[in-house]
């Protein structure tokens, strides 16, 4: 073998020593900074999952809580056999479930174990009782349990035979001081919570959420979800078990979830192995509905090493050229477009853009690859900034929500409340009146009866139609309740008062839009009530004048006005009830 020979071998093996060099320190290098950002992602991932997830639930937990506080619930829940107190509850659970967002309630009461439930269709209108609780029984003992655990709040998927349906049951025990009277709640449809808070549609992205035991609650497989936890022994339930290849890995997740209960951190990363594969599992707890959320991500999905073969092309072709020429053309072509992507990922991680001359550093699938971080990146700021957008939106219509009355679109007793308070500070500054107007329409209750709900939707609309069309651009209406309306005349005198009251009355009167089934006109009235502010006259004083002059108004023959100023003398009404703000 001649020099020539000799150094083509030597060569040929320093460059396959160079190269099997080279390529093992990529590869560590590469895996290094997959494991890092997977992390990072996993940890952006897992608070994104937690804020969507809590986002659904937290409103139906208040409103749930609100149902079991209520005081109509708990007089009733002491004295479930009393009828009065039955009707109020009853009228107070279907005032809850048009505002859950599944439209449904239930409640059971321990004392004589009736179990009450309605849904989104009225079903069960009028036989809100559907069957009575026996701890005796099976199917039953959730009920029991929950009692016996004296957990205010709990949070389970759990089939009910009775009904014929499985939903995630929303639990709020029912306490007046020490006692506990029942439990309250209402159920999400499992299938639509699954398809919007679990199955986001992220390649290599699993998200699934257990409770303190380790029980799956809520998985996109649903073969694989422990319903009814809290009826099982240990060794009924399915677990975490079910999920990784190694008992290692289990004992790590339950570790972490463990750790995680005193909210020191708010998440943990671990790596399993699932079905075979290396996957990173993020897990958080989510304190306020007693639940921990893991996400798994398959890591040869998510960010697959094969991303980094080109690098190794480049570093071939450039050990063949001259091994002095690798260090700088590693420098200048890999080390420092990586190091600025770790800076990018960094400035992601804190909320700030990615600067655009990153996808003009490198070469070849160096660029491409920092072109598809910076694409990553936007669209992960888009997303953020669409989702508090989204957030800011559903709030402010929840706010306006529950100040307007959604059958004929004024104020409702709330959002007129604090208009009339508004105005009530204003004029502690300003020498100015402002006068109410309380129309009841006449006969409503038989135009009901006669007729049909629907009709009297209709009456209730015309009404307020004419309301809206005869007041001022700057006056209020709205519906204070039922067949009540309640207006607000801003600025006002006793001329004004008298003649827009008086104005509506006659508009009422003369309107012939309500129809009936047979496509008669049905003939309306209104009573109306008015009365001018005081210096420094109370809200609840305001209301009580109103109220007695609409009282002489009805007294007067109805379909008329009367004001507070030509009605001193007559007998007073009652005072209305305590303004529920």
């Amino acid at each position: 073998m001649n020099l020539k020979s000799r150094f083509l071998l030597v060569t040929l093996l320093l460059i396959a020593v160079s190269a099997a060099a080279v390529w093992w320190s990529v590869r560590t290098m590469a895996e290094d900074i997959v494991e890092q950002w997977a992390m990072r992602y996993a940890e952006k991932q897992v608070l994104y999952d937690k804020s969507r997830t809590l986002q659904p639930i937290l409103r139906e937990v208040a409103l749930a809580r609100q149902l079991a506080n209520s005081q109509y619930i708990r007089e009733w829940a002491r004295q479930p056999a009393d009828p009065e107190s039955t009707r109020r509850a009853v009228a107070e659970m279907e005032s809850f479930r048009l505002n859950f967002q599944g439209r449904n309630y239930f409640v059971g009461l321990l004392g004589n174990g009736h179990y009450y439930y309605n849904n989104a269709d009225n079903e069960y209108g009028g036989r809100e009782f559907r069957y009575i609780l026996d701890p005796q029984k099976p199917k039953d003992a959730w009920f029991y349990n929950l009692i016996g655990q004296g957990r205010d709040l709990h949070i389970n998927v759990n089939p009910d035979p009775e009904l014929g349906i499985t939903k995630l049951w929303i639990d709020v025990l029912i306490r007046d001081g020490n006692d506990i009277l029942g439990i309250a709640g209402t159920g999400l449809d499992l299938t639509s919570f699954i398809r919007n808070v679990v199955e986001e549609g992220v390649p290599g992205v699993t998200s699934l959420f257990v409770d303190h035991a380790g029980a799956i609650q809520v998985h996109r497989n649903e073969s694989l979800i422990d319903f009814g936890s809290i009826s099982k022994q240990s060794a009924e339930q399915n677990t975490l078990d079910l999920l990784f290849d190694q008992d290692a890995d289990r004992k790590a997740i339950l570790a972490a979830m463990k750790a995680l209960e005193d909210l020191r951190q708010t998440v943990i990363t671990e790596f399993v192995s699932v079905n075979g594969k290396r996957h990173l599992a993020g897990v958080t707890y989510l304190p306020e509905i007693g639940w921990y959320e893991i996400t798994l991500m398959d890591l040869d999905v998510v960010l697959p090493l094969s991303q980094f073969s080109g690098l190794l092309l480049v570093y071939a072709a450039t050990l063949l050229g001259a091994l002095f020429l690798l260090n700088l053309f590693l420098n200048h072509q890999v080390l420092t477009p990586l190091g600025q992507l770790d800076r990018a990922m960094t400035r992601v991680e804190a909320g700030e853009d990615v600067p655009e001359q990153l996808g003009h550093m490198g070469t070849g699938e160096v660029r491409r690859l920092m072109k598809r971080f910076i694409h990553m990146a936007h669209t992960v700021s888009q997303s953020r900034h669409e989702l508090e957008s989204k957030v800011q939106e559903r709030t402010l219509a929840l706010e306006q929500l529950a100040k307007v009355d959604p059958l004929t679109g004024l104020l409702n007793r709330r959002g007129m409340t604090e208009r009339i308070e508004s105005e009530l500070q204003r004029l502690q500054r300003e020498p100015n009146h402002v006068g109410l107007l309380w129309l009841d329409v006449d006969w409503f209750k038989q135009i009901n009866d006669t007729y049909g709900h629907a009709v009297g939707d209709q009456a209730l609309k015309t009404v307020a139609d004419v309301i809206h069309d005869t007041l001022r651009p700057y006056d209020v209406a709205s519906r204070w309740g039922g067949d009540e309306f309640l207006i607000l005349i801003q600025p006002a005198d006793w001329e004004t008062l008298h003649n827009i009251g008086n104005r509506i009355c006659q508009r009422i009167a003369a309107n012939r839009q309500v129809k009936a089934p047979s496509g008669e006109s049905i003939h309306m009235s209104a009573s109306i009530g008015g009365h001018l502010s005081r210096a420094d006259e109370p809200l609840d004083s305001l209301l009580h004048q109103a109220d007695q002059a609409l009282y002489a108004a009805k007294a007067a023959g109805r379909n008329c006005f009367r004001s507070s100023e030509t009605q001193r003398k007559q007998p007073e009404r009652m005072p209305p009830p305590p303004i529920n703000r």
